[in-house]
């Protein structure tokens, strides 16, 4: 019996907290199927995403092309992966219309491919689709009732795409993931020397608030500023971190505000763990994804509004191990509850407690082995392939 082949091109070049999952797929994997993943040198050296040498994983890479076209004030792009898909039984593809080749991608079932969606569902960024983007996430659907398995992000996505007709048996539930594992060792290691990092920070005594993420408007970066400056009034000792690249126009106005002594920016950083360690906060005031979880295994608390846009990740946090505002809080309302949290030492201390705990089964191999069982499924059901 010859080795099935697949293709996985659910984001358009590989991001690096992507490669441990990768990594774990390649050793857990049945050895009558192999994979290939897309990436596209250009295309990474164009996002925010860190960088890692793509020549020295251990998984197998298949590099294309990215043209991007600017239409209506919306960016589409096309790929070719399409192009060389043919030598492939199964195609993993994401499941955005905005990335042509992905819906085009299905077309290819009808030359006796399997066809496999990976995604959020439905787009986190609206509450209530419109328009061109209420087409789009109509076209998800209508491809994804009609592929042979669908890869969703939590058990929310899964009963969303139930929902709209998606049979359940073709939901393959991921529980999308970073390396937890890894990022529990670093605490271990440097939690020992947590007040000592704090004193050569310069940070001894103070009230250290983190945020870390992508600089966009998304994260309601003017509310938490807002927020800061509320704080600062009410006790100077509280100090912020901002870890992350992006729009840092975002910031201009930051340090007039607050001084250098009260404020510290530090760009796009891989290790965020000692960031993490001084810290008494986690604070993300909007768009919420993956972001957290690095917090949750610090026993960090995160500070979050809820929202019916956020990523499909919120699903992991709850009142046992975060700070959750209602919808809609203010800055004030914000700030007022990040104070009271922390001269509230039981609750605190609850909140902190519960972090580990509460994510500790988020594993990156959990996820790998949920991958793994899906491709296990679509390949056999569709193929008659014998294990």
């Amino acid at each position: 019996m010859s080795v099935k082949k697949v293709l996985i091109a659910h984001q358009s070049t590989i991001p690096h907290y992507r490669v441990p999952f990768y990594e774990a797929v390649e050793r857990f994997r049945p050895k009558w199927w192999e994979f290939s993943v897309i990436y596209d040198t250009v295309e990474a050296r164009g996002k925010s995403f860190l960088e890692f040498d793509h020549r020295s994983v251990e998984f197998q890479i298949k590099t294309s092309r990215t043209y991007t076209l600017e239409l209506f004030g919306k960016s589409l792009c096309f790929q070719t992966f399409p192009f060389a898909a043919s030598k492939y039984d199964l195609l993993v593809v994401g499941s955005q219309v905005n990335n042509i080749s992905y819906p085009l991608s299905y077309f290819l079932r009808l030359r006796g491919k399997s066809i496999a969606y990976w995604g959020h569902g439905k787009d986190s960024s609206v509450e209530t689709p419109k328009g061109l983007k209420a087409v789009a996430e109509q076209t998800k659907i209508w491809l994804t009732r009609r592929a042979d398995g669908f890869f969703a992000y939590t058990n929310g996505v899964r009963d969303y795409m139930v929902s709209n007709g998606v049979e359940r048996s073709k939901i393959f539930v991921l529980n999308n993931t970073i390396d937890i594992a890894s990022q529990r060792s670093l605490f271990d290691k440097l939690i020992p020397q947590r007040e000592s990092l704090r004193l050569q920070a310069g940070l001894n005594g103070k009230k250290v608030l983190l945020f870390v993420g992508r600089l966009t408007r998304q994260k309601q970066l003017d509310v938490l500023i807002d927020a800061f400056y509320s704080l600062r009034l009410m006790d100077e000792s509280y100090h912020l971190i901002i870890v992350g690249g992006g729009d840092t126009s975002l910031l201009h106005s930051v340090k007039d505000r607050f001084g250098e002594r009260s404020f510290r920016y530090v760009g796009a950083h891989e290790d965020i763990s000692q960031f993490c360690v001084i810290s008494d906060l986690y604070v993300l005031p909007g768009a919420i994804g993956l972001g957290p979880l690095h917090a949750l295994c610090f026993d960090l608390t995160p500070a979050v509004i809820h929202s019916r846009v956020h990523k499909p990740e919120y699903e992991y946090l709850n009142g046992e191990n975060a700070l959750i505002l209602p919808e809609g809080s203010t800055a004030e309302e914000y700030a007022c509850s990040i104070k009271a949290l922390l001269e509230d030492r039981v609750r605190w201390a609850e909140l902190r407690a519960h972090a580990w705990p509460s994510i500790k089964h988020l594993t990156i191999e959990n996820m790998a082995q949920n991958f793994i069982d899906g491709v296990n499924s679509i390949l056999q059901r569709r193929n008659g392939v014998a294990k």
